[in-house]
């Protein structure tokens, strides 16, 4: 939510640019220091930022028409918002479903996770975020005393399932 006091401040927009002079980023603020902070806290592409400039303007509405000028007429590998070269969103697996879609859908999924007995990934920004598995291994990754103690109980016994294959005669790996 835009605070009012901020509509009529005077709102720098940035570009941020890697040591090649490569443009990484387009933004706004009014207060670019603290900004770049929070970049700094937050974005794992900030160690490449070398050079920034600053395009101050009269007020944030005039800020935010340049910066969206600005990022739909110059390619940025980390703008996403507005931008014709941003990726498309990540292509998920068939077990795998967006935060914001299993939001949207959560009735549909616990049916098929109890139903069908799936596990789906819940994923955001393409990073796999949690699981929604049925009841039965839920309450067994409890029993086991969580899910640290669960995936080592779960690796162990599945690490000696592969060796046993490996010994048994006739068996060979493929590389």
């Amino acid at each position: 939510m835009l605070h009012s006091h901020l509509v009529d401040e005077h709102t720098a927009l940035y570009r941020l640019y890697d040591g090649d002079g490569s443009l990484l980023y387009i933004g706004i603020t009014h207060d670019p220091e603290a900004r770049w902070v929070s970049h700094a806290a937050t974005k794992p592409w900030w160690p490449a930022v070398e050079t920034k400039s600053l395009e101050w303007h009269d007020t944030r509405g005039a800020a935010e028409a340049a910066e969206a000028r600005a990022i739909a007429t110059e390619p940025t590998p980390f703008n996403r918002a507005g931008s014709p070269w941003a990726p498309g969103p990540p292509q998920l697996g068939e077990d795998e479903v967006a935060v914001a879609d299993a939001k949207k859908n959560l009735s549909e999924l616990l049916t098929s996770v109890r139903l069908l007995r799936r596990a789906y990934f819940l994923t955001s920004r393409g990073k796999r975020q949690a699981a929604l598995v049925p009841v039965e291994l839920g309450e067994l990754v409890q029993q086991a005393g969580g899910p640290d103690k669960a995936a080592a109980i779960l690796a162990s016994h599945v690490g000696s399932q592969i060796a046993h294959l490996k010994a048994q005669p006739g068996v060979r790996e493929d590389s």
